[in-house]
């Protein structure tokens, strides 16, 4: 089947695509990893140096594909149109960014590259890799144009990304489409396809199927899919299609590698023992099971995602170490149930109390309204 036409794909290669014959010797589908049946065509990057391919019932699938057919002549002005500079280098050291009225000065700690604001009474910083994120983009977790923004334009001042279901206030790509609704942390905007991860061997892909299970966005997702990181069902994730062994949802692709812990003077290093059902076991053999975490004392499943420090043989869970907002800074002012709430961090000796569930906060956060505080989002309502 040759289709006539040429189309733009919300895929990890966004360039425009001419629909092609294809041997059965080329390389899998980008978008479902299957190979090509012979007599049966797809679509190609223009790009002769990129050998991006897909099947023509993937690639012109409303999940991944604007509606849109583009004309031949105008295929180099789709693909420049988000080639724009977020950051103005202004010289060796110093830059700008369009989000922030100063300059911003290029440091260096812990071997990350920071842009620090030049005036002394600003705080504000960034990470080289979110000072050089792309004004516009587009992304195979959406079949339109999405936007950066860096400043939130909602009342509450924070957003639930469409993708990996987590509040967030820092920055976010939102859909160009007034009518829609979808919004994604610029983090899980960055991933590209394969997905690499510490706990597994094989490349990740993004995972869209047909067929028997949750519809999303003409592909469904099948109710057998439980990431291995958390043992959720997933909505948005990607497995491994070479062993078939491995299904990760973004809150857990998106898991910092390594991470310090305030009582070890080691990094604590994201580990899955399933990996190792298969294999010597090395761990086990020369100490005891880490089968509970050091900071609530509960049960650690070795089988999904938790820190460890190997030197130390100390284990804490995902959530003991992150928190439940790992994507919401402190500092900030958002807005709740119609109440003014500034997050804090919640790392003093005294931890408060809970002004609705009267517990104590346990969390790394705690959210602040005048002298009263809450523990979780779910605790945040006016006072009767």
């Amino acid at each position: 089947m040759l289709v006539d036409s040429s189309v733009q794909m919300r895929l990890i290669c966004s360039d425009v695509y001419n629909a092609i014959s294809l041997s059965t010797e080329v390389a899998k589908c980008g978008v479902c990893q299957r190979g090509f049946s012979s007599g049966y065509g797809g679509y190609a990057c223009i790009d002769k140096t990129c050998g991006y391919v897909a099947h023509s019932t993937c690639a012109t699938n409303i999940s991944v594909w604007d509606g849109i057919d583009h004309a031949y002549g105008k295929l180099e002005e789709v693909m420049s149109s988000s080639k724009d500079a977020s950051l103005e280098e202004m010289d060796a050291e110093i830059v700008h960014h369009f989000s922030h009225d100063h300059s911003l000065s290029r440091i260096h700690v812990d071997e990350e590259c920071w842009q620090l604001c030049e005036a002394y009474e600003c705080s504000f910083s960034l990470h080289e890799e979110c000072a050089r994120l792309s004004p516009e983009m587009d992304n195979p977790l959406h079949r339109h144009r999405l936007t950066l923004k860096v400043q939130m334009n909602i009342n509450e001042g924070f957003f639930t990304c469409s993708v990996c279901e987590q509040y967030s206030c820092g920055f976010m790509y939102q859909c160009c489409q007034e009518d829609c609704g979808f919004k994604i942390d610029a983090k899980c905007a960055s991933f590209t396809d394969p997905f690499e991860h510490r706990t597994h061997k094989c490349p990740l892909y993004l995972r869209l199927e047909e067929g028997g299970g949750k519809e999303r966005g003409g592909f469904t997702v099948r109710k057998y899919y439980v990431c291995d990181g958390c043992d959720e069902y997933p909505t948005n994730f990607a497995t491994c299609t070479n062993c078939e062994d491995c299904t990760l949802d973004f809150k857990c692709l998106k898991l910092p590698p390594a991470v310090r812990f305030k009582y070890d003077i080691h990094p604590l290093y994201l580990y899955s023992d399933k990996e190792h059902y298969k294999k010597q076991r090395l761990y086990k053999r020369q100490w005891p099971p880490y089968s509970w975490c050091d900071v609530c004392e509960e049960e650690i499943h070795e089988n999904l995602l938790f820190y460890i420090c190997f030197d130390c043989r100390i284990t804490l869970h995902v959530k003991c170490i992150l928190g439940n907002y790992p994507c919401m800074k402190p500092g900030r002012n958002i807005k709740v149930n119609g109440l003014e709430i500034q997050i804090a961090s919640n790392s003093g000796a005294c931890r408060p109390m809970c002004h609705t569930c009267h517990s104590i906060c346990p969390d790394k956060l705690v959210f602040r309204h005048k002298d009263l505080c809450f523990c979780s989002f779910k605790c945040i309502r006016p006072s009767k």
